[in-house]
């Protein structure tokens, strides 16, 4: 196909036609020059770095089996029922419309069930239907190209126990792959019902996000109906979220395209995954012993930044709590510092414990481990624990802030 249709300056045309000689011995017949000028435009027009990126995609897809999830791949039942979100129709001009609800998924019973393998091939499939089937299917309907989507994060619900360290890690690790082997692939991200922490959610993603992506999300309050039937027509935008689209039997959330996820029953439970999905490379690993215990000391430098812990042992149980050092001696006792978090002794042997707080005050956070009730049983402790600052969110595009 000729570049012409890209829209290319002479510059870019050169270094396109470049770009083509590099990569040839790794082009396939379906990609096209308009699939192909993405991965330059993904690295601002740097050959080197865009063949680098391209043939990085080429190896994962070769190495992860991508191209074969849409002829062989088979999900696991509790993803299908209770996995949150779904492809609700097209925008004015054409382009998927995808929604993704957060806070309805149970991340904890997700991880009793299936794995972080699991979780991404699901994800994957997903999104290769997306621009395999979906995409091109819209193309022809529309009579145009059409290779991005548009997606809705709905907030609504979130709450800080929802920024659990292990399910973190699997969407930043989604993000990640999306940035990585998807380029130029989101036309825009609206992201509403946005709570008061938002800063510091978007904090976490943010070193992931490349900055095409980053200038493509839109932040909404609760008042994002108006903004989002800019764009979407009401008879393709469920009730719920301000539209006229109904499921036949009259329900307002289009429930036959979009999953509310849900809790997880039992049933599907496997034992021992919850663990098994930790990446256990990052965490430390002590032995607290009978009579004593560990103080770890975390300085935080801004208002409102979050303390986030995972941790679990290996037999018993054993203390724990959260304390604020009110002078500078490192040698203050826990009974003279502040009380952020009352110790008491966690089931962690059963289920690795995860939580945060939110520090309203700058200072020494002290994090400590208590195994002073037991005359006998030392014990195994891994823990992960970290500081999270809020962003300002300065490169943000926000339409609407009364809600943080």
């Amino acid at each position: 196909m000729a570049s012409g249709g890209l829209n290319l300056t002479s510059s870019q045309k050169e270094i396109f036609e470049k770009f083509k000689q590099k990569v040839k011995d790794i082009t396939k017949p379906e990609h096209d020059d308009f699939f192909l000028v993405k991965w330059l435009r993904a690295r601002s027009w740097d050959i080197p770095k865009a063949e680098k990126m391209f043939r990085e995609d080429d190896e994962w897809r070769r190495t992860n089996e991508i191209d074969k999830l849409l002829t062989s791949y088979e999900a696991p039942e509790v993803l299908t029922k209770y996995y949150p979100g779904g492809f609700i129709g097209t925008t004015k001009d054409g382009f998927p419309v995808w929604i993704e609800l957060l806070a309805t998924a149970d991340q904890k019973g997700f991880y009793n069930c299936v794995t972080r393998k699991e979780i991404l091939q699901f994800r994957g499939h997903t999104v290769e239907k997306l621009f395999n089937v979906t995409c091109p299917e819209l193309s022809k309907k529309f009579g145009k190209r059409i290779d991005m989507g548009v997606y809705i994060v709905d907030l609504d619900g979130l709450s800080l126990k929802h920024l659990w360290r292990p399910a973190l890690n699997v969407y930043l690790e989604m993000v990640s792959i999306a940035e990585a082997h998807y380029p130029d692939a989101l036309k825009t991200a609206y992201v509403i019902n946005a709570p008061s922490f938002f800063p510091v959610a978007y904090g976490l993603v943010k070193p992931f996000l490349s900055e095409d992506t980053r200038q493509k999300i839109r932040v909404i309050g609760r008042n994002y109906k108006e903004h989002l039937l800019k764009e979407i027509d009401a008879d393709q935008l469920p009730v719920h979220w301000g539209g006229k689209a109904k499921d036949p039997d009259g329900d307002p959330y289009c429930r036959s395209k979009i999953n509310m996820g849900g809790t997880i029953p039992e049933k599907y439970y496997r034992k021992k995954l919850l663990t098994e999905n930790n990446d256990l490379s990052k965490f430390t690993g002590v032995t607290v012993q009978n009579g004593s215990s560990l103080q770890l000391d975390f300085p935080v430098n801004v208002e409102k930044s979050l303390l986030r812990w995972n941790f679990f042992t290996d037999d018993n149980d054993i203390g724990f709590g959260v304390y604020r050092r009110t002078t500078s001696d490192q040698r203050q006792k826990v009974s003279d510092m502040e009380v952020v978090l009352a110790s008491e002794r966690v089931n962690s042997h059963v289920i690795p414990e995860s939580g945060h707080i939110q520090c309203d005050k700058t200072g020494t956070y002290v994090v400590r481990f208590d195994n002073n009730y037991s005359w006998v049983n030392n014990k195994k402790l891994f823990y992960l624990i970290e500081v999270n600052e809020p962003d300002a969110g300065k490169d943000l595009q926000v339409i609407d802030s009364t809600d943080f």
